[in-house]
């Protein structure tokens, strides 16, 4: 993945746990020596870089205590020469000790340069332009940056960048004229450096917060505001969002909220990149502790009309129609009428007089159940009393002396299943035989008889009713859930189930409904982990991620009438064979392609589009694939499927050839792949734990309900691939 100089703007963060100084280098760039003079005729000073930097530099010394003497500001022709840049590069370095916060910020033109033997496929370096380019024809490649901010890292300092500096303190809210836009890159297509690089360490891993303008396929704009200032229209953004926050928020929410606006003011082709780890996203932009609430949070895109206030954020994360949100500090609650799109929504005011603005941030305040695709649960009421937890308690005690105590139904030994219903305790054989065993708590004797004389068995599985506590606790917590449906008959996809297990301590896990025998045959896991009475809560969550899954797996999706051409396949390694479905050999490792239909090309009838592909896991675990690193960022059909003719590719490899390899516990995956024409810049909702522990031997609902008129083709596409893994014996 490109290393986060997008043509202009990179911004560039750095945080730590015990902060101590705090230092920035902020770079600003509008006018180049020789520009007047340039071959290029598409060069062109800026306007708005400068005034960026300013803003930036004034806004962390009033709002985030930043000292001017740990500060550099460059922004003068002399200032911002590539050797200068270096100078103060290395500056900081030598500053830094363990612990200090370090931002680093440029804003300025930006360039792609060509390097025929550069580790990156498409073989360019992105480039921060300095202002004596044109007469040393030195750019600051994307390794040499990396090279310094690896070197904070490695000190201590706590890193974060972005490239695209903007202007502060706008009251206006109007949007942005996309007619006045100027592009910050300059074009440099005769340049091959053509030399070898080491490839560069990853930042991200190592705890930076990285920044970009813009995808590395895009131009980060600049804009004239109604003042005729300019600026660049992410920094615009960020510098909104920095104002309406708390200086501890986290650096998520801040986000957000920049993407919101920029999303309001209908800037083409412009989709900011943040890479980070969740928990340095969990965390302030500077300092350690977030005070962001717990919950789910949705920014305000347009909220011009109140009765259709535009949200970042639909079916994807559980919206649907009669969800309600609120702005707990203007007491402004919303209710969703309607979904738009792949992942937003509209929403009217029900209660509230104050206003609300684009990137003001909503909580989730009321889900509304909706879909008939909704995961169904089944928890008895009928709670058992601690004297019969006792009984039976001692009974598989007892049992499990006897070493006829079976942990698990599933369990290939056992022969009697003994569970409670509504007229006293019963038993069921493996013939599915019924065996009224009374309305009290089984004794011993009746069941080792029983096991002895007609059952074909080794085993029996005891299981427990849900206390009151427990039974009342899941109904609480999962009433009016958007992805899970509480039922009481026998139509379900889990029910909850009680055990006794090795150490006679009682435990809770969901069963689906028809398993057998652990044969890893269906999609989903027969059995959850088993958590105890005090981790019911777990339980919760796994009912959650479950609900997720089958969102995925049944949800409704629309023909492919715009004929997108491309389909995803795994491509076994030793013979480029492409398999789309079934069996995966033991031993063989397996790629991700995508591949040309050539009768959808001929009638393809849309734009490119954003592709994604995650995997959801029979144990309940979801893994997006790609795009890479969990960022949405060279995944654009353009940007991956063209040739340098701009032909598009009848193949295109998304992995190295060996992604997946095929071993023992076998399992049934499913794969799926995405396209979309609008980006999802949150891509944390391809993303789980499981709810099934794999030992060594062993989102979403209708959420792309589009804003197409009725008659006019679908945006999106969803494929499905299901695959299994198959011995070679």
């Amino acid at each position: 993945m490109k290393r986060l100089f997008c043509f202009t703007i990179l911004f560039c963060f750095a945080l730590l746990s015990f902060a101590n100084d705090k230092h920035a280098l902020i770079i600003g760039v509008d006018t180049y020596t020789n520009s007047k003079k340039a071959r290029y005729a598409e060069w062109q000073d800026l306007d708005g870089a400068v005034n960026d930097a300013t803003s930036i530099y004034n806004l962390l010394k009033s709002k985030y205590g930043f000292n001017t003497k740990n500060m550099e500001l460059l922004v003068s022709e002399k200032q911002t020469t590539k050797k200068s840049i270096v100078k103060e590069f290395e500056n900081l370095i030598r500053s830094v000790n363990k612990g200090d916060d370090v931002f680093v910020y440029y804003a300025g033109h930006g360039a792609q340069i060509k390097n025929s033997k550069f580790y990156e496929a498409d073989k360019k370096h992105e480039a921060l332009v300095p202002s004596d380019v044109l007469k040393t024809e030195e750019y600051i490649l994307d390794v040499e940056i990396n090279n310094y901010l690896s070197r904070i890292l490695s000190k201590g300092g706590e890193l974060v960048v972005v490239f695209d500096n903007c202007f502060s303190g706008s009251s206006s809210r109007g949007k942005i004229d996309v007619e006045q836009l100027r592009s910050r890159y300059v074009p440099v297509d005769d340049i091959d450096l053509n030399k070898s690089y080491p490839k560069s360490k990853n930042l991200v891993e190592k705890g930076a917060l990285v920044v970009s303008a813009a995808q590395d396929y895009q131009l980060a704009k600049e804009y004239k505001d109604h003042r005729g200032q300019s600026h660049g229209v992410f920094t615009y953004a960020f510098m909104k969002s920095l104002q309406m926050g708390s200086i501890h928020e986290s650096a998520d929410d801040i986000f957000k909220r920049v993407n919101s606006i920029i999303l309001y003011n209908s800037v083409p082709r412009q989709d900011p990149v943040v890479e980070a780890t969740k928990e340095r996203l969990a965390k302030p932009l500077f300092g350690e502790v977030s005070d962001s609430y717990q919950g789910v949070k949705v920014a305000v895109i347009d909220a011009e009309n109140k009765f259709k206030i535009h949200l970042d954020g639909g079916n994807a994360i559980g919206l649907v129609e009669g969800a309600e949100l609120t702005h707990e500090e203007k007491g402004i609650t919303l209710k969703v009428v309607s979904l738009s799109g792949i992942n937003s929504c509209y929403a009217k005011v029900i209660e509230g007089e104050d206003e609300l603005k684009e990137g003001d941030l909503l909580k989730v305040s009321k889900w509304a159940p909706f879909s008939p695709d909704r995961l169904k649960v089944k928890v008895m009421k009928m709670g058992v009393t601690d004297i019969d937890l006792e009984e039976l308690k001692t009974l598989s005690d007892e049992l499990l002396e006897q070493n006829l105590l079976a942990f698990s139904p599933l369990d290939q030994e056992v022969g009697l299943l003994v569970y409670q219903t509504n007229d006293g305790w019963e038993g069921s054989d493996v013939e599915n035989v019924k065996y009224n065993l009374g309305k009290k708590t089984p004794k011993l004797s009746k069941l080792t008889d029983l096991l002895k004389k007609k059952i074909d068995g080794k085993k029996i599985f005891i299981e427990i009713p849900p206390s009151t506590k427990v039974s009342q606790s899941l109904q609480g917590d999962l009433s009016g859930q958007p992805k899970v449906a509480l039922v009481e008959d026998e139509d379900y996809d889990y029910r909850l189930i009680g055990r006794f297990n090795e150490n006679n301590k009682l435990e809770y896990a969901w069963l689906r409904a028809h398993a057998h025998n652990n044969s890893n045959q269906n999609p989903f896991p027969d059995e959850t982990d088993w958590k105890s009475e005090e981790k019911i809560y777990v339980l919760s969550d796994y009912a959650k991620r479950l609900g997720n899954i089958k969102g995925w797996l049944v949800s409704k999706v629309p023909a492919n009438e715009a004929n997108f051409p491309y389909k995803l396949g795994l491509q076994r390694e030793s013979d480029q064979e492409i398999v789309t479905e079934g069996a995966l050999i033991e031993g063989e490792k397996y790629g991700l392609v995508i591949y040309n239909d050539p009768n959808l090309y001929l009638n393809w009838k849309t734009g490119d589009r954003y592709i994604y592909v995650f995997l959801l896991e029979s144990n309940g675990e979801m893994t997006l694939l790609f795009p890479h690193n969990q960022v949405a960022v060279e995944n654009f059909t353009e940007q991956i499927c063209q040739d340098e003719n701009g032909d598009y590719l009848t193949k295109v490899m998304l992995s190295d050839p060996d992604l997946l390899y095929i071993e023992p516990p076998f399992s049934t995956d499913n794969i799926l792949m995405l396209s979309t024409e609008k980006i999802i810049t949150d891509t944390s909702i391809f993303e789980q734990k499981g709810v099934q522990s794999r030992g060594k031997d062993g989102s979403v609902d209708d959420f792309m309900i589009g804003d197409e008129e009725e008659g006019e083709v679908a945006n999106w596409y969803l494929e499905r691939h299901t695959f299994f893994g198959e011995s070679i014996k």
